[in-house]
């Protein structure tokens, strides 16, 4: 219900109240609440009657207003100012320059908020009376005493590195943990031998006896350059030779005063392992390997052991076996000797005796059984047949040393009974055919 209070006696607010209540019996106002006072309204209707002061004229203006949808019409934007001073209309609030204010038209509770009565657990207290020292802790101070480390507990690999690094040590030997792939690529000055680790702890012993070996930096053994230790592997960086004497007799058998040559150089690093107390047990043309020079160097001491131990395994090359060692009898240095006679004969026939027999147990049953060997399809000086045979005798006992071998071989060539070249006839040799 629309009431409007009259303050003013003229007549235009007299025709205001009487067009209204006529409107009100009729049913044609809206009833409606409005905060506004009865001034107010009557002010706004004052402002909105323009012409005529009329009450009907009066009235068909209230309907046009109601129609428009005018009255009590609010500011759209939510943007707006709220203020109705008349010093603040129209006058803009100042900022500074990129401030702005995003409204929160979700309303003050749209997030989640913390749960602060969620239960908060404390660390317990520690224990006194339970010390897991003895001494007492000390705090930091200006003493000088520093306090000593527990003492370092090595494993099985480290213990192998130790070892490794102490049979080196003596001669200098570089022992690396790097990668090799990243040392090696594209280096093309020495040969590269790769053992893979084995926990067996004879097969670790036989890896560091061969790096002892070659380390002696004998002229007539292969010498060792660098030791790298990397993952389950021994990589052992050796001196790079031109070839081995079984790559030459792929080619054409050795002449006699070659031989005797390759010999005696190999005899002289025989005697310095002998001596040392080693065995090589696998003397043959392809551990037999020559430099551009015509130096000859004894290699692969992967079977080599000691002289102080009873050997008694038949470990080798079966063709290269001495008699003693296919029986499975203890034996010494003397059956390197045996297999020296056989590769001697292996140099000028181009192939080892009994080359033709391919079973194994045959071929043990030829060597026990059959005298032994000689020359088959070369011919050489009735010297050179007396030496392979002094070298192939059946019993240890009377089987000569290096020592005797290689000072017998010396007093026949000075008395020229014997023919020997000398490295750079070995050398031309090499070259003419392997070129």
């Amino acid at each position: 219900m629309l009431h409007i209070s009259t303050t003013n006696n003229n007549k235009f607010g007299k025709h205001i109240i009487a067009a209204a209540k006529d409107q009100e019996k009729n049913g044609m106002f809206e009833k409606r609440s409005s905060s506004a006072s009865p001034k107010q309204q009557l002010r706004k209707s004052k402002s909105l009657t323009t012409v005529s002061t009329g009450a009907k004229n009066i009235i068909d203006m209230t309907l046009k207003r109601r129609s428009t949808g005018c009255i009590n019409r609010r500011s759209p934007s939510i943007y707006s100012t709220t203020s109705t001073t008349s010093n603040n209309f129209g006058k803009e609030i100042w900022r500074p320059p990129g401030f702005y204010e995003i409204p929160n038209v979700f309303g003050p509770d749209c997030f989640l908020k913390p749960d602060i009565k969620k239960n908060t657990y404390n660390l317990r207290e520690y224990p006194t009376t339970n010390r897991v020292s003895e001494k007492p802790w000390y705090p930091v101070g200006p003493s000088t005493e520093i306090p000593q480390l527990p003492p370092l507990i090595r494993s099985t690999e480290n213990e192998f590195e130790r070892r490794v690094r102490k049979a080196l040590s003596p001669k200098k030997i570089q022992v690396s943990n790097l990668d090799p792939r990243n040392k090696y690529s594209g280096f093309k000055e020495v040969a590269i031998k790769r053992c893979r680790l084995d926990p067996d702890r004879e097969y670790k012993a036989a890896i560091i006896r061969e790096l002892r070996i070659m380390s002696s930096g004998h002229s007539n053994l292969i010498r060792l350059r660098e030791v790298t230790l990397w993952r389950d592997d021994v990589w052992m960086a050796m001196d790079l030779q031109r070839c081995s004497v079984f790559a030459v007799l792929c080619q054409r058998g050795i002449p006699e005063e070659h031989t005797i040559h390759i010999a005696c150089e190999t005899l002289k690093g025989l005697n310095y392992l002998h001596n040392k107390g080693f065995i090589h047990r696998d003397i043959k043309c392809e551990n037999l390997l020559l430099g551009w020079n015509g130096e000859v160097k004894l290699a692969d001491f992967g079977l080599a052991t000691r002289t102080t131990k009873r050997n008694r395994d038949r470990l080798g090359t079966s063709k290269w076996m001495a008699p003693e060692v296919i029986r499975e009898q203890y034996y010494n240095e003397k059956i390197d000797m045996w297999s020296l006679g056989i590769t001697v004969i292996e140099m000028m026939d181009r192939v080892p005796p009994h080359y033709l027999v391919k079973d194994e147990m045959e071929l043990f049953s030829t060597i026990l059984s059959e005298p032994s060997p000689t020359f088959t399809y070369s011919y050489p000086t009735m010297y050179m047949r007396g030496l392979v045979a002094w070298l192939l005798d059946e019993h240890p006992s009377t089987r000569p040393s290096s020592k005797d071998v290689l000072s017998e071989i010396e007093a026949h060539v000075q008395s020229r009974l014997l023919k020997c070249s000398t490295s750079a006839e070995l050398a031309r040799f090499i070259n003419h055919y392997l070129l």
